[in-house]
C-alpha cells in the first residue's frame, strides 16, 4: 500500500490544479504511477512529466534500445512498478524473452546479442559502477551518435529518478505481470570508483555557433539561467529539446521548491557523494557551507561517515539520500518523520531532486566531465 494518498482523481487536488490533472491524464488515458505521487506538488509535475514525454515521443532512441534500458534501469533499482510497465513495451519491441531473463535474473550477458549487451552493460556500470568502461561508452558510441548516447543516458537516469519515486512513496502496480526475484546485485557507490578521464568523451558544446540556429534559443536560456554554459549542459545540448526540459525541471528545484536551501543543498551532495560524482560535488560543497550546512555534515557525507551525530534535519536529509540510493527504499520511521515534520509536497521535491541529481551525476560521469583542477576534489574511495 503506497504510504501517502495517491491522486488519481481530478477532485483529489485543489481546483486551481484541474488542467493540469486534465492535461496528464489525457497523455496516458488515466494519471497513474509516478505521477500519482508528484502531483502533490503540481508546480513540479508538468515540468517533470515534460522530460517522459519528450522521451517517449520524440527521443531519436529506437523503443527496442530504450525499453531495454528502462528494464535494466528497474531491475538495477529493484522498481517493481516500473519492471511490469516496460517488460510488455520491451517485448512489443521485439527484446526477446532471453534477453529480458537475463536482465531479469541479474545473469551474465556475454551471450546476449551485441546491441544489447552493449545497453545493458551501459545501465550497469553506470548505475553500479558510478562510470562506464571506454570499451562500452565507445561501442555505443560508433553505432550512433552524441545526441544518441546523451539521450539514452537520459533515459536511464530518467528512469532511475522515476524508481526512487515509486520505491520511497511504496507505490506498486495493482496486477503485477512478475515479481522481480531477489537476486543479490552490486551495492551502488560502494565499489572504488576512478577519477574522470584527462578529458570528455565528446566534445563540449560551450559555443553559439556549435548549435543550429534553430536550437539557439535553448542555449540562450542555459546561458542566461546559469551565468554561462557548464556543468552537464554542454553534454545535454547534444539533444537541445531534453536539454530545455531539464533546465526548467532544474529551475523549478532551485527556485520553486519548498525546500530551504540549507536542504536543497544537503541532498546534493549527498547524492554526489553516493554517485561519485567530482563535479557536482566540487560545486555544492561550498554552496552548503553558504547555505548554511554545518562542516560536520559537509566531512560526514564526503567520508561516508555516521550520521547520528549531526543536527537532525542534516542527518535525516542525508540519510534519505543514502538509503535510497544504496537500498533503492527508505525506512518507514525516517519517511515518516520527513514527511510528518514538512508535509508531502516537500518530500515529494525532495525525492525528485535527488533523483534529478542522479540524472545530472550520471551525464557527468558517463560523459567524463570533470571539475576544474583547483576545484575542491571528492574523495573516491
Amino acid at each position: 500500500m503506497a504510504r501517502v494518498k495517491l491522486i488519481v482523481d481530478k477532485a483529489d487536488i485543489a481546483p486551481e490544479h484541474h488542467a493540469l490533472f486534465d492535461t496528464l491524464a489525457a497523455l496516458r488515458g488515466r494519471v497513474s504511477g509516478p505521477s500519482t505521487v508528484v502531483l502533490h506538488s503540481p508546480g513540479l509535475a508538468r515540468p517533470w512529466n515534460e522530460i517522459s514525454e519528450y522521451l517517449h515521443r520524440e527521443s531519436i532512441v529506437e523503443p527496442p534500445h530504450a525499453e531495454l534500458a528502462v528494464c535494466a534501469t528497474a531491475r538495477e533499482r529493484d522498481c517493481g512498478y516500473v519492471w511490469n510497465a516496460h517488460v510488455p513495451l520491451a517485448r512489443k519491441a521485439g527484446i526477446a524473452a532471453e534477453t529480458i531473463a537475463t536482465v531479469r535474473e541479474r545473469r551474465p550477458v556475454d551471450d546476449l546479442p551485441d546491441s544489447a549487451r552493449a545497453v545493458v552493460l551501459y545501465v550497469q556500470q553506470l548505475l553500479r559502477n558510478n562510470r562506464v568502461e571506454s570499451a562500452v561508452f565507445d561501442e555505443l558510441l560508433k553505432a550512433h551518435d552524441p545526441k544518441w548516447l546523451v539521450e539514452l543516458t537520459g533515459w536511464i537516469g530518467r528512469y532511475a529518478a522515476l524508481s526512487g519515486i515509486l520505491n520511497a512513496f511504496e507505490v506498486t502496480p495493482a496486477a503485477p505481470v512478475e515479481v522481480l526475484p531477489e537476486v543479490p546485485g552490486a551495492v551502488a557507490g560502494q565499489a572504488k570508483a576512478r577519477p574522470p578521464l584527462a578529458a570528455p568523451r565528446v566534445t563540449p558544446i560551450t559555443r553559439r555557433d556549435q548549435v543550429a540556429e534553430a536550437h539557439r534559443p535553448v542555449f540562450d536560456a542555459v546561458a542566461a539561467g546559469r551565468g554561462g554554459i557548464r556543468g552537464p549542459f554542454p553534454i545535454l545540448l547534444y539533444s537541445p529539446e531534453l536539454c530545455r526540459r531539464h533546465l526548467a525541471v532544474g529551475s523549478y528545484l532551485r527556485f520553486g521548491s519548498q525546500l530551504k536551501p540549507e536542504s536543497r543543498e544537503v541532498a546534493i551532495i549527498a547524492t554526489a557523494r553516493e554517485k561519485d560524482c567530482p563535479y557536482v560535488w566540487a560545486a555544492h560543497a561550498p554552496a552548503a557551507r553558504k547555505a548554511g550546512v554545518s562542516e560536520a555534515a559537509v566531512t560526514a557525507v564526503r567520508d561516508r561517515g555516521e550520521l547520528a551525530s549531526l543536527p537532525a534535519g542534516e542527518r535525516d536529509i542525508a540519510d534519505y539520500a543514502r538509503q535510497l540510493w544504496r537500498r533503492s527504499r527508505v525506512a518507514q520511521p525516517l519517511f515518516d518523520r520527513l514527511r510528518d515534520q514538512h508535509g508531502v509536497p516537500w518530500l515529494v521535491e525532495l525525492t525528485a531532486l535527488i533523483g534529478h541529481y542522479g540524472i545530472v551525476s550520471g551525464i557527468l560521469n558517463a560523459f567524463e566531465v570533470a571539475p576544474a583542477p583547483d576545484a575542491e576534489p571528492l574523495p573516491l574511495a
